[in-house]
């Protein structure tokens, strides 16, 4: 009995001294976890603080290039630290603009000791024709425009951007809200198909003088139209693009034009 006593009184002692040992094993890692977490956040990587394109620049409106631009943030991180930026296309409209699918900064640049924030981008020449909304619905696609910073090994950052900016003039109508506009239900298949075929064969035109505000307004799916319709002429302009306007084709102005007659 006292035999048995002994040996469990030692065997109990032994557990005790071991749960200690993993007590403290446990303490040891958790310290060196909240040191490696300490060290990654000052020692991290840079930071991509907005990204956005522009059409035109402030200065320069109508320059006709589209800028990509990125504003980085590299305050606290570790020192000397080398990247590059490059913006990586991958929407097809938006590289058929600019016939190119990646835009490569030369310069190399180099994290600092001292709080640093730096702009950078670049800007190429758009070389076909746009309007503001399809590069819109363009931009907002899946992962449309990609903008990385990176090094010789690997991507340090990355961040899709979403954001676009026009800069150009002042659009060719500012419509009056207060204005008497006419909005034109389209509820029938016919009169859907109508209007579709105005639209889609409607031709840009560089610019009209004194435009009026628009008498009429009509929605097709998501978009929204203005339109004006005189005694020889039609036009139509997308309510998100009051940049550009389109002339309807001989035929269709025809057509809408005998649909507002018989509405009216």
């Amino acid at each position: 009995m006292n035999m048995y006593w002994k040996k469990n009184k030692q065997q109990l002692e032994g557990e005790k001294e071991l749960r200690h040992k993993y007590v403290l094993i446990a303490l040891f890692i958790l310290v060196l976890s909240s040191l490696s977490a300490c060290s990654d956040k000052k020692m991290g990587n840079p930071v991509i603080e907005n990204s956005s394109i522009e059409i035109g620049t402030t200065q320069n409106p109508n320059d006709g290039l589209l800028h990509f631009l990125i504003q980085i943030h590299d305050s606290g991180m570790e020192p000397d630290q080398e990247y590059k930026v490059r913006f990586v296309i991958q929407n097809p409209y938006i590289s058929d603009l600019i016939e190119t699918e990646k835009l490569e900064i030369p310069e190399t640049y180099k994290t600092l000791h001292v709080e640093n924030a730096i702009l950078t981008g670049s800007s190429w020449e758009i070389k076909k024709e746009f309007t503001l909304d399809e590069l819109k619905k363009s931009i907002k696609k899946n992962q449309a425009i990609i903008v990385e910073l990176y090094d010789e090994n690997r991507t340090i950052a990355q961040e899709v951007i979403t954001t676009i900016k026009d800069n150009r003039g002042e659009p060719i109508v500012k419509v009056n809200s207060e204005a008497k506009m006419e909005q034109i239900e389209l509820k029938e298949t016919n009169e859907i198909a109508i209007f579709g075929e105005a639209v889609r064969d409607s031709i840009e035109e560089p610019g009209i003088v004194d435009i009026i505000n628009p008498p009429y307004k009509f929605n097709l799916g998501e978009e929204s139209y203005f339109l004006w319709i005189t005694e020889d002429d039609g036009y139509i302009m997308n309510s998100e693009d009051t940049h550009t306007i389109y002339s309807l084709s001989n035929r269709s102005f025809k057509k809408v034009k005998e649909f507002i007659v018989n509405k009216d």
